[in-house]
């Protein structure tokens, strides 16, 4: 898989793949002798927060993986110029990586924040009901990285939101000694295990999942405004 292949937006690098050349690349990782890779899912919000603040705009430019998950960034890479290949949401890449650790075994540990619609045990159940897998899902507590499964976990999810998920697994890798990969998601497990409705297909096929989320969740004008407005005014400005 060509790593070189990306777009630039607001100085952050998204990386220009099929999802088939990701999956690839995903499924390599876990069948190789042991390899970490940092993969982070970037929509318009976190490009927005990387611009704000270098300290995470680097840290996202270190990642091995950049993924375009909104079509706001696929529109602001048109006014570019430029074309997104394919979009990979967090929760399509959620799903797809845990496919893969049933098919190879491997162990999962989901990182939950205390503010997640789901708690540790909703998301250890519908996990092992839907994907047959062997994971544990953890809040982040006092003497965490002594945890059996810090040590064993082979893929690691972390759910705190942007930019805390991307610094926590930058600055923690290494404790992870075992992971081979490591993947800020967000709250995708709130789909997976149908705690929130997803968009119908049709609505995500034509960039209007940020319709359906506003009426699902109307506090969310700001950040919708954020990315739908703000985001790809800011992108054609900064680029001239």
């Amino acid at each position: 898989m060509r790593m070189n292949a990306n777009v630039k937006l607001l100085s952050i690098r998204v990386d220009n793949l099929l999802r088939e050349e990701v999956n690839d690349w995903l499924k390599g990782i876990l069948e190789n002798p042991p390899q970490q890779k940092f993969i982070a899912t970037l929509n318009p919000e976190i490009i927005l927060k990387g611009y704000h603040d270098k300290n995470y705009q680097d840290i996202l430019n270190s990642s091995d993986l950049n993924l375009c998950d909104g079509f706001g960034i696929k529109f602001a890479a048109t006014l570019k110029g430029r074309r997104i290949k394919s979009r990979y949401t967090g929760v399509d890449l959620t799903d797809y990586l845990l496919k893969l650790a049933k098919k190879n075994r491997k162990k999962v540990l989901v990182i939950v924040c205390r503010d997640s619609l789901s708690s540790p045990e909703e998301i250890k159940r519908g996990i092992e009901r839907k994907y047959e897998v062997d994971v544990e899902v953890r809040y982040l507590e006092r003497n965490f990285f002594e945890g059996e499964a810090v040590k064993n976990s082979e893929i690691i999810f972390v759910n705190f939101g942007a930019p805390e998920q991307e610094k926590f697994i930058f600055e923690n890798r290494s404790k992870f000694t075992n992971a081979k990969i490591l993947v800020g998601v967000g709250g995708a497990f709130d789909f997976l295990i149908g705690k929130m409705k997803r968009a119908p297909k049709w609505m995500r096929k034509a960039g209007l999942e940020w319709l359906f989320r506003l009426v699902q969740e109307p506090k969310r004008l700001r950040r919708i405004w954020n990315a739908v407005i703000v985001f790809p005014i800011l992108t054609v400005v900064k680029s001239k």
